[in-house]
């Protein structure tokens, strides 16, 4: 599928980077619009132009394609040392959590095999002082956490010593992040955000200052800080597919689901353009952003799109089953079932490989069939799903250290090793079922005490915004439980809950105007219309200027 936007006009803003570029590189990219930085290295002219392309492509998490700048940097000017730096780095992805060491390591040996030999390449100043903090990164002591922790500390150093660099300290802003080991630490991620906010003040177009504020501001306190970021990063960096789609982490957070339904759909075009261009299998779409895109349509009331958008999933997934289009498959055939209701369709009935998914994957897809087992009223059915989630949730915590860490180093770009909010996040659903089966069992007192021990895990767990992966937030499959239970009060306190996480959700509000129906609080019912009434008036504006087709 690719989604074709009609009468609907983008305006690119061509930014490059300080270094002179000829009007088209022998990497076949024609004038890079991919932000602005102002940093130089040693090496060859041609070897400087692709490493500064890779280095922006770097900022924006364009990770192969920004490997494959540093690799041709290095054919041509061998001794450019800050290409193989830059390539290392592509093997560090902290808030994917994933670090391929074994390939980072061996891009360093080729600079030589050992420390000494590779900074005596580097010379003196910057280059040495960035590869020897990129050595702690790789070949630091204990785990990857561990490492990742020394990685931020040696950038804080580096930071202090070279305070006037906006690529040290955007570095370093992200090793903030990527030092803390699960959920957010609400003093790390200020700190990263305040570093960016400086690199801003100054340079504006800068794309790491824009992406990781962006990152370190997405959370329900604090991401209307972001909205200025999220405004400028796609103008800034058009020809990255990740930087048309962050913006949305915002707007998803703000409840502007006509501005996460534009961002998505030019990452998804994006990313199919930049497949057809360099050949590559259907696995290079943006599945990320599709996904978001159906959150959004779904959001805004269009069940017809978000039908088709999981049907074309399924023949991705068809064409070449990885790890990843698997985990979004689970994820988009959740997502359509919770957000339209449709359980009895066909689409509940499709199938996916959860073979190396995530415990948390595997959980979703239980509770799908869970739920339609409740609908049913077939407790055996039920009751067999939950302990599918609780023999998996107990088999994962076997995976999770004291510090709620991985054992393990992460297992690809799906298939997560689970640290502890992987696990939390698998006890709500499994919770969830728990609390619906005893439901069927005509338990309703104790249904209710497990429906309440959800929502307490639940809100105590790391949110960041975005397609929830407890498909069916607790607040809202507990306030529509109660509701059931004629107790609209008390369903009206869990979706203050679920709109303070997820404001502008389209199921929260309509289970709000059915409990103010109940309670007879017309001017709720009305003020929560209104707000209906706002996303679907912008969602058909939208409609008029934009024409989505499916190729």
């Amino acid at each position: 599928m690719r989604l074709t936007s009609i009468l609907f006009i983008f305006i690119f803003f061509f930014i490059q980077c300080d270094s002179p570029q000829s009007p088209e590189s022998e990497m076949g990219i024609e004038e890079a619009h991919l932000g602005k930085i102002d940093f130089s290295v040693n090496g060859l002219p041609e070897a400087q132009e692709a490493f500064m392309e890779g280095l922006l492509l770097l900022h924006s998490f364009e990770y192969e394609d920004a490997r494959a700048a540093f690799q041709f940097a290095q054919q041509k000017d061998s001794t450019c040392v800050m290409a193989y730096w830059g390539e290392a780095m592509t093997y560090n992805q902290p808030l994917w959590r994933r670090q391929q060491l074994e390939k980072a390591r061996a891009v360093l040996y080729r600079l030589g095999e050992l420390k000494e030999e590779r900074l005596i390449k580097a010379g003196e100043g910057i280059e040495r002082d960035l590869l020897s903090s990129v050595d702690v990164l790789y070949f630091g002591e204990g785990s990857k956490n561990d490492r990742d922790i020394a990685y931020a500390e040696a950038m804080e150093l580096l930071n202090k010593k070279y305070p006037e660099n906006h690529e040290v300290a955007a570095f370093y802003a992200l090793s903030l992040i990527g030092a803390v080991p699960v959920g957010r630490d609400e003093e790390m991620y200020a700190r990263s955000a305040a570093i960016s906010e400086g690199i801003m003040a100054e340079n504006p177009d800068h794309p790491g200052a824009l992406h990781y504020l962006i990152h370190a501001y997405d959370d329900p306190d604090h991401a209307y800080l972001a909205r200025k970021a999220a405004d400028s990063y796609a103008e800034v960096a058009p020809d990255a597919a990740h930087a048309l789609h962050m913006p949305s982490h915002i707007f998803v957070a703000l409840g502007m689901w006509h501005e996460v339904v534009a961002s998505n759909i030019e990452s998804w075009e994006a990313s199919v353009k930049r497949m057809e261009e360099k050949g590559l299998s259907g696995g290079a779409r943006s599945y990320h952003a599709l996904n978001w895109l159906q959150y959004a349509l779904l959001q805004q009331g269009n069940e017809e799109a978000g039908r088709q958008m999981l049907r074309d999933m399924v023949t991705y997934v068809a064409e070449d089953p990885t790890k990843s289009a698997r985990a979004y498959l689970v994820d988009m055939k959740g997502g359509y079932l919770v957000e339209s209701g449709n359980w009895e369709g066909p689409e509940a009935a499709i199938e996916v490989n959860l073979e190396d998914l995530n415990v948390v994957h595997r959980a979703v897809y239980a509770f799908i069939d869970g739920m339609v087992a409740y609908r049913r009223a077939d407790a055996e059915m039920l009751r067999s799903q939950f302990e599918k989630v609780r023999v998996a949730r107990e088999q994962a915590a076997l995976m999770v250290t004291d510090k709620g860490l991985p054992m393990c180093a992460p297992a690809g770009a799906s298939g997560y090793a689970p640290n502890r909010q992987d696990l939390n996040k698998t006890e709500v659903i499994e919770l969830e079922l728990k609390a619906l089966l005893a439901d069927l069992e005509g338990d309703e007192l104790r249904a209710e005490e497990i429906f309440q021990k959800a929502t307490e895990l639940e809100n105590e767990s790391t949110f960041s915004y975005g397609p929830p992966p407890i498909v069916y937030p607790s607040f809202e499959l507990f306030a529509d439980w109660l509701v059931r239970k004629n107790r609209p009060a008390d369903a009206l306190v869990q979706l203050d809950l679920a709109l303070q996480r997820g404001p502008g959700r389209r199921r929260a509000l309509e289970t709000r105007i059915e409990a103010g129906r109940l309670l007879g609080d017309d001017e709720l019912v009305e003020n929560t219309r209104q707000q209906l009434e706002e996303i679907d008036r912008l969602a058909r504006g939208q409609n008029l200027l934009q024409t989505m087709t499916l190729q």
